[in-house]
Order: C-alpha cells, then sequence, then structure tokens
C-alpha cells in the first residue's frame, strides 16, 4: 500500500492487522509543502517496511508498527522491537532492540531512538555503535546530525574484546571522553576530555584528540612518535608527520632529534602514476663539525608501453657508517642505476648506467667503477621441426674509473641447441655455440709485465653435452628417483689473454649449483676454456604427504692444468673438490640442509654448510645455521671463517610468543651478537620487545647495546622504536 500527501488509503482508523508480514511504500512529501510543482512532480526515495503487526491512527496521522520490524529508506536499514511514525512532523521513533544498519556497512544499536522520516537526524539512547574491524563506541546518548555526525555523550571506543567470563571487566584498552564526535563522511573520530585507559587504569588524559575511524586507510595528521637510544647517538625522539596529498601521493616527514648528533629530518615521498610507480626515502643532518651529512634511497618502475619499461634507482650517503649510525637501511654496497628493458617473446633487451658506492672501509670511490652504458640482448627462436632452437646474446659495456684500468667491451654469441628425449626416458642436449669478446682497455696491470692499453680480444667456440636418465619407482605411499647425470664441453686453451681486465668475475664459488654449468663464471671477462666434464648423481624419496629426502653428489674434471680458477677454489686440479648437498624434510617439523664441498685427496671438509629447522611454533621452534669455510677455500670474498647461527621461537599462548637468537665466531671464540625478544598480539594491540647486543667493529662504529620495542595501539596509532631511530 503506498501512503501520500499524509494519508493512508484503505485502511480504517485503529485498524489492527494481525501475524504476516506487511509492505507499505512511503513517498513522504510533508517537509517540503512549500514546493514548486516541478519538485512537488519529482518521487522522493521509498520507505519500505515490514512488521508482524501495524497500527494506523488515521486522526493523529501515525503509524505503529510491533513485533520484528524492518524499515529500510536509501541504504540504511532499521530493526526494532517498535517503531511508531508521526507522518505530520515526520518523526520516528524505535525502542527495543534498535538497530541501524547504514549503507557502509556500520551498524548503530540503542534502547531506544528518535530519527526524522529519513534517519539522517535525531537523538538516540544507550547507543553502541559498530564500526569495521570490529572497532566499537559506546556511549549514555547520542545526537544524529544530517545522517553525518553522531555526537555521543560520555562515550567510551575500543576495538578490543570483554573477556567472555567477566562481562564486567574492562577491555585490554579503551579511550573514555566527556564527548565523542563522528563524521561518518570525514571518516574521523573526535574526543573531548579524553583518557586512554589500559586494564580500566587511566595513564594518559588529553582535552582533545582525534583520529580516522578505522575505515581509513590514509589521512593526513602525526604518527605515533617513537623514542629511545642507541650507543650511537644517544637519547632520540622522532615526530613522523603524515600528509596524504592526493590519491596518487603521500609523504612523511620525521623531525628526529639526538642528544649525541643533534636533529635529523628524514623524509619519505611515495607516487603512484598510471604507468608507474615511484618512492623516495631520504635524511640530512648537520654533524659536530657544521657539515651536513645525509642519504638518499630512491626508485620508481615506468611502463613505456606493453613491451617497454623504464626504471631507476637511487642510492647514496654522505659517509660509509652515516646509515649504520641513525639506524637507516645500509647494504654493503650502495647501487645507483639507470635502465630501460624490453619484452617480446622469447627475447629480452636491457640498457644500463651504474654508479656505486662502497660502504667499506677500504673501498675508495677513486678506484669504484662507472658503467655507463652496458647493453644487453637475449633472443630465442621457437623450436624447429625436431626441437632444435637457437639463441642470440649481444653485450656492449664500458666501465671508466678515476684511478685504475677502464674497459670498453663489444661480446657477441650465437648458439645451437637440439635437445632429445630417448626411449628410455634418458634425456640429451647438444649445444654448439661461438662467442667473440673485444675490448679496448686502458691501464690493465698484467703479471711481469707492464700495464697493458689497446686493443685486445679472444674469439670462443664451444661445444657441449648434457645427459641424465632418471629412474623412478614407486612403493605405495612414496617413491624413488634415482638421476645420474653427465656434461662434457670444449673450448680452446687460452681463453684469458692476460690483456683483458676481469670486472665481472671476481666473485666466484664452485657448488653443487654451478657443477653442470658449461662456464662456471658469471660473467663475460672470464672464460672457461678447455675439455672439462662433469658427472653427478641426484637421488630422493617423496611421499604423498609432501616429505622427502633428497641428495646430490658430483665432480668435475678439467684437462688443462691453468690458473683459469684461483688455487684453493677446487677447479684449480684436473680433478675437482666433491660437491653436493644433502636435504631431509620428512614433514613440517623437519627441515635439515646440508650443503658441502671436500677436498678431492683425504674428503677433508674445505666449505660447510648446514641449516636446520625443527619443531613448531606450539612446542617449540629451532632454527640453526653452521657455516664453515677454510683459509685455502679460494673465495676472494671471504677469508677463513666459522660461524654459528642459532634462533628459538615459541608460541606460549594465544597471545604471547618469544625468540632468542645469537651468532656466534667459532674461530676467535667470540659472540657477534645475540638478542632476545616477545609479542604480545591480539584483535587490538601489540607489544613487540626486544634486546640486543653487537660485538663486531665497523670502521668508526664499535660494539653497541639496543633496547627495540613497539607498542600499537590497533585503529588509533602506534608507539613504536626500531633498530638505531
Amino acid at each position: 500500500m503506498a501512503m501520500t500527501g499524509g494519508m493512508i488509503k484503505k485502511l480504517a482508523a485503529s485498524t489492527i492487522l494481525g501475524c504476516g508480514m506487511f509492505f507499505v511504500g512511503f513517498g513522504i512529501s510533508t517537509a517540503n509543502a512549500q514546493a514548486t510543482s516541478s519538485q512537488a512532480g519529482e518521487e522522493e526515495p521509498a520507505l519500505l517496511f515490514s512488521a508482524d503487526e501495524v497500527d494506523y491512527n488515521r486522526e493523529l496521522q501515525t503509524v505503529t508498527a510491533r513485533g520484528n520490524v524492518e524499515i529500510s529508506r536509501e541504504g540504511r536499514i532499521l530493526l526494532a522491537d517498535t517503531v511508531s511514525y508521526d507522518q505530520s512532523q515526520d518523526v520516528m521513533t524505535a525502542s527495543g532492540n534498535v538497530s541501524i544498519t547504514e549503507p557502509n556497512g556500520e551498524v548503530t544499536f540503542a534502547s531506544y531512538v528518535e530519527l526524522s522520516g529519513d534517519f539522517k537526524n535525531g537523538i538516540v539512547k544507550d547507543i553502541y555503535i559498530l564500526l569495521d574491524e570490529n572497532t566499537r563506541i559506546a556511549g549514555t546518548g547520542a545526537r544524529r546530525s544530517g545522517g553525518n555526525f553522531t555526537e555521543i555523550a560520555k562515550a567510551v571506543y575500543s576495538p578490543c574484546k570483554v573477556c567472555e567470563d567477566d562481562s564486567d571487566s574492562p577491555p585490554l584498552w579503551r579511550i573514555r571522553a566527556a564527548r565523542v564526535i563522528h563524521d561518518a563522511e570525514a571518516k574521523t573520530v573526535e574526543y573531548k576530555d579524553a583518557r586512554l585507559e589500559v586494564g580500566g587504569i587511566p595513564i594518559l588524559y588529553t582535552p582533545y584528540l582525534q583520529h580516522p575511524d578505522p575505515t581509513v586507510k590514509r589521512q593526513s595528521g602525526l604518527l605515533a612518535p617513537s623514542f629511545g637510544s642507541t650507543s650511537y647517538v644517544g637519547s632520540f625522539f622522532a615526530q613522523p608527520y603524515y600528509v596524504a596529498i592526493d590519491k596518487s601521493k603521500d609523504a612523511t616527514l620525521t623531525p628526529i632529534y639526538t642528544t649525541d648528533e643533534g636533529p635529523v629530518l628524514a623524509t619519505e615521498y611515495r607516487q603512484r602514476f598510471d604507468s608507474g610507480e615511484m618512492e623516495f626515502d631520504g635524511s640530512v643532518t648537520r654533524d659536530s663539525d657544521d657539515r651536513f651529512q645525509g642519504h638518499i634511497d630512491a626508485e620508481g618502475r615506468f611502463d613505456i608501453d606493453e613491451t617497454w619499461r623504464w626504471g631507476f634507482d637511487a642510492e647514496q650517503a654522505s659517509n660509509k657508517t652515516y646509515q649504520s649510525r641513525y639506524g637507516f637501511d645500509s647494504p654493503s654496497v650502495l647501487t645507483s642505476n639507470l635502465f630501460t628493458e624490453g619484452f617480446r617473446g622469447a627475447s629480452y633487451s636491457r640498457i644500463d648506467g651504474y654508479y656505486f658506492q662502497g660502504l667499506k672501509e677500504d673501498d675508495d670511490r677513486d678506484t669504484t667503477p662507472i658503467i655507463l652504458p652496458h647493453m644487453q640482448f637475449h633472443g630465442q627462436t621457437e623450436p624447429a621441426k625436431y626441437g632444435s632452437y637457437t639463441t642470440l646474446d649481444l653485450d656492449g659495456l664500458s666501465l671508466t674509473r678515476e684511478d685504475g684500468a677502464d674497459s670498453h667491451r663489444v661480446s657477441a654469441k650465437a648458439g645451437w641447441a637440439l635437445p632429445y628425449i630417448g626411449s628410455m626416458g634418458d634425456v640429451t642436449k647438444l649445444s654448439l655455440s661461438v662467442r667473440s669478446d673485444n675490448y679496448i682497455v686502458s691501464d690493465v696491470e698484467r703479471d711481469g709485465k707492464s700495464d697493458y692499453s689497446g686493443y685486445t680480444g679472444r674469439l670462443l667456440p664451444l661445444a657441449a653435452i648434457d645427459w641424465s636418465m632418471p629412474f623412478v619407482s614407486d612403493q605405495g605411499e612414496y617413491h624413488h628417483i634415482i638421476k645420474p647425470m653427465a656434461m662434457a664441453a670444449w673450448s680452446p686453451n687460452g681463453g684469458n689473454p692476460d690483456e683483458i681486465s676481469n670486472e665481472d668475475s671476481q666473485s666466484f664459488e664452485f657448488d653443487d649449483i654451478n657443477l653442470m654449468a658449461h662456464d662456471r663464471f658469471g660473467g663475460l671477462d672470464r672464460a672457461e676454456d678447455g675439455f672439462r666434464a662433469s658427472y653427478g648423481l641426484e637421488w630422493g624419496v617423496y611421499g604423498q604427504s609432501g616429505g622427502y629426502t633428497s641428495a646430490m653428489f658430483g665432480q668435475s674434471y678439467r684437462a688443462n692444468d691453468n690458473d683459469t680458477f684461483a688455487p684453493g677454489s677446487g677447479l684449480d686440479e684436473h680433478l675437482s673438490d666433491y660437491v653436493g648437498r644433502v636435504t631431509v624434510s620428512p614433514s613440517k617439523y623437519l627441515d635439515l640442509t646440508y650443503r658441502y664441498r671436500l677436498d678431492n685427496d683425504d674428503f677433508s671438509a674445505r666449505r660447510n654448510q648446514v641449516s636446520a629447522t625443527v619443531g613448531s611454533m606450539d612446542t617449540l621452534r629451532l632454527n640453526t645455521t653452521y657455516v664453515h669455510f677454510t683459509d685455502d677455500a679460494g673465495s676472494e670474498e671471504f677469508n677463513e671463517r666459522q660461524e654459528l647461527y642459532f634462533k628459538a621461537e615459541r608460541q606460549f599462548s594465544e597471545f604471547w610468543s618469544g625468540m632468542a637468537y645469537s651468532r656466534y665466531d667459532i674461530d676467535q671464540d667470540d659472540p657477534l651478537e645475540y638478542g632476545v625478544g616477545f609479542v604480545y598480539e591480539d584483535e587490538c594491540f601489540i607489544f613487540d620487545g626486544r634486546v640486543r647486543r653487537t660485538f663486531y667493529q665497523d670502521q668508526d662504529l664499535g660494539e653497541s647495546d639496543e633496547f627495540l620495542f613497539r607498542l600499537v595501539f590497533k585503529t588509533l596509532g602506534e608507539f613504536a622504536s626500531a633498530a638505531g631511530l
């Protein structure tokens, strides 16, 4: 039935409808009696309701609905035991288990409400609002204005659950205030005369407080401050301010005050574009000698079209220990890079420029190279009739430095490969290629000779064959795999003339990963030459539930006895060291991996690495890593090294977890680092505390003691200190 113009048709006064659902559509027009004819012709949004009983009084122009009342208008839904509507005043009252659901999902509960017909204005008694993420606001009463502002008296705000065993006990934390205003449009919650209570005990008072409601993901304003103390800067205090510039960009400005090193300004800027995104981090300060210090860490990635994109990375610091001193991320090398790259089918192209800043004590800017440009291309054809395919690799590089060798390289490699699968399941692959490397170099140091400048190059044909044959045996709930494999390759001897400066092949480690590689060098400046062959065996047992145990063992042979590989590398003799790995992972509670390199004469360990994870968080999870490099292991990156890392973790209860870790130098019989920590986390609160002690020396930074903690009031804000600042 329809109610228009303040009267109800087809219902006599005081008529009571019995059980059953009754729907009525309201076209309420009394609110604007002076509307023009055109305005009067416009239909207002319909108001639909259902109830068990409806009582209409024609003289008083009131409608009363009782029992399971549900009223809907403009996406808002009101539920109550009893609802009375005064059509002449356009006022609706509801009582008994009242709830109002907003279009955004916000729900308001009350014992009694008095609202305008559109639900946008009115008063509420015993209000209880359920926001996003189970956050709740409750109060003795409230006033609703324009469907937007809800002003609540004697209010409490908290996302914490109340203890089921003791409903009278206070939540873990809550905010009590004389008055709370929730602005649904601006999505803010404002407090007047507010105090923060933890466990029912007041710990903080403020006459005014504002924060976004839980539906807000980003809004300008002060973030939670952090403070603490480190051995490097003394006590510090940081107050970040977040700026939501618009939907595509934001920034964070963080002034930091330190007692020993003075003030620092840290900045973060983030922006998304239609074609990509960019992020910038940086800081600046003035040290005790009145010199500016700072750092920058920025990156960007942008699409040009479906094939091409470009990007950049910018990393620089004013001195080698600046980032470590002030608690910013500090790798051993800062890399600045400008590039463009393209992908099309099986082809890949890239052009780079690089600038490096080494942060180790012996790094020198004058001897650090600048690479501009470095051009690469890789192309591969579709498989032909018998599965064969061809490849083409091009590389061009220009490397210069203030002090030391310069190198300008153009390299091209054409290849052909024919894979074949035999009737017994054996897999064979024949590879043929030829590579031409051409260099213009200057000031290249040569053993026993004067430095060289000029042209040099080489032509490197390569023929190689790879073979493997997996044997599989299914045995009920698990199956075995045994796979013997072999590789043989040949290139002419003398592939590494002294006139070529080794810039990109200095770091090398012989292990199970590159055992079957045709050329074990990672770059182009060094090449493996002569005849070489490798053999290996892989074995594994795999269960249906996902558990497995596997092992691999192998060795390599080289016909040449030359200086292609450094002494101790494991490849400097005809027969190489033995390399392999063992992995045992029968279930999710055990994962053990052992990687090794054994001397080919007496099987003594030249490199060992063991990593193991045992147990679960519910009982105790242990993680251990052991690393051992002997002094004759041939690594240019590490000297003799023997370290042990240990970490234990446990989830003590639903909310509490803890951890302890240590790193120990076995050779020096000294600890390198240790720490302990614990975390409490529930639906509304996080407390993360850690104690850390380091013993190593980093140039002008010595041993340090740190206390780190993080305190998060979910939906409200975060109070934290991090490593350093």
